[in-house]
């Protein structure tokens, strides 16, 4: 287990940091040969659009990766019965975006740029359906040909279309197809390697409502009955989604509301390097989760496995927190520039923020193998409002470093939540039974 978790880990931050480089690679591709102009259509275009594919995928890839990981042949019924909520909330979303696109701006260009990136909302969440296949069975070698590949595609498409005259517009357009022939590649993987997959039925443990009415050799699109059952399993992960994402914006809308934009602007380069530093972890979390959800009904392999991979986490925290301690005043000059040293105490504490970030999420990973995600999401919501007071309290006082300073300490306290059952789970094994 340790090996594979290692190889898949590995595998994943080979997707990450590929993916990292060549979106790069594509931003300063379209701000060179369209100004700040262009780039501000396309980037505008996608805001729009990547939030609403969250919205639209609801949850369902991490549910699909939980339960597939502990009943590794219900592949197929997942994809049958999560089809027609893609369907409808991706589809509604895609239509609602084109309309109100003249709403959401003046600019002709951006009105035409929402329309043709639209259907992306619809493209991804039937994208994550496959990966998060791939994730629960623990084969990641397809993710970074998939992404990576599309990228390049991507890329060397723009400079052709660049080339031949062609402005922001197409290059969103060359976004969206390389995006659906992404899905397309997806598809055929899934077909190629996971056939079995698409005879398979609900576990046992799944709620009645929802197996498909339908027959394999008789499919059926809208499997109705089973659309409740699926929104209502899938919701605390829809949620769980929404609150980080608040909170991971909390600090710099406060920011702009409380302070001014240069000290947004030193708290956007501090967390930019927080960013950088997540993506090693985050190839652990991809690989992680499937592997603790595989584990779930054999409590010592699972314990044992999560133990390691915490110390990776603190011992990755820690080296990074040692380094910007260390040297901030270099890295920031470095990248950003002389200007941007007022920033040092606020990068410094920002990265050790990052190391309570790490553990959180890897003990949110353990609650959510456990199915224990309601748990998760009570200690989340409390915590989006401490983080709320933290920082209420803290900018007007510090500015960039009070935003920083809220960060760490909200996250300090919601790791410390989470632990407290694995505490108490640890002290009943250890303790010896009552006397009768």
């Amino acid at each position: 287990m340790t090996s594979r978790l290692s190889r898949n880990t590995l595998t994943l931050l080979v997707s990450n940091g590929g993916s990292a480089l060549l979106s790069f690679v594509l931003s300063a591709l379209i701000g060179r040969a369209l100004g700040g102009d262009g780039l501000g259509v396309y980037g505008t275009a996608l805001a729009w659009v990547f939030p609403l594919a969250l919205v639209a995928e609801f949850g369902m890839g991490t549910l699909i990766t939980r339960d597939v990981a502990q009943a590794i042949h219900s592949g197929g019924a997942y994809l049958q019965a999560t089809t027609p909520i893609r369907l409808l909330f991706g589809g509604g979303l895609m239509v609602l975006l084109i309309i109100t696109a003249p709403l959401i701006s003046a600019d002709p260009a951006v009105v035409r740029g929402l329309v043709i990136a639209a259907p992306i909302i619809l493209i991804l969440p039937f994208f994550g359906a496959f990966t998060a296949i791939f994730r629960a069975h623990q084969v990641m070698w397809p993710i970074p040909p998939l992404n990576i590949g599309m990228l390049v595609i991507q890329v060397g498409l723009t400079i052709w279309v660049f080339s031949s005259g062609g402005g922001v517009l197409a290059a969103l357009a060359v976004n969206t197809l390389t995006s659906a022939g992404q899905l397309a590649a997806a598809w055929g993987i899934y077909r190629w390697k996971f056939s079995p997959d698409s005879i398979g039925s609900f576990p046992q443990s799944v709620e009645e409502g929802l197996r498909p009415s339908s027959t394999p050799n008789q499919p059926r699109l809208f499997n109705t009955p089973g659309i409740t059952p699926l929104l209502r399993r899938a919701f605390p992960f829809a949620l769980a989604g929404l609150i980080v994402a608040l909170q991971a914006r909390l600090g710099t809308i406060l920011l702009e509301q409380l302070a001014d934009s240069t000290s947004v602007g030193y708290y956007t380069a501090a967390t930019r390097f927080v960013e950088a530093g997540r993506m090693i972890p985050n190839a652990l979390f991809g690989a992680l989760f499937p592997a603790l959800a595989a584990l779930a009904l054999h409590p010592a392999h699972l314990r044992h496995t999560f133990r390691r991979a915490m110390t990776g986490l603190g011992a990755f925290g820690v080296g990074l927190g040692i380094l910007f301690t260390l040297f901030p005043a270099a890295i920031l000059a470095l990248t950003f520039g002389d200007d941007f040293l007022p920033a040092v105490p606020a990068l410094q504490i920002a990265m050790w923020g990052l190391l309570p970030a790490l553990l959180r999420a890897g003990q949110t990973l353990y609650w959510y193998a456990l199915g224990r995600e309601q748990f998760v999401n009570r200690v989340n919501g409390f915590i989006l409002l401490v983080h709320v007071g933290f920082n209420l309290w803290l900018i007007p006082v510090y500015g960039a470093v009070g935003a920083a300073l809220a960060g760490l300490m909200a996250e300090t306290a919601a790791l410390l939540l989470l632990a407290q059952p694995l505490h108490f789970l640890a002290r009943q094994r250890h303790d010896p039974p009552a006397p009768h």
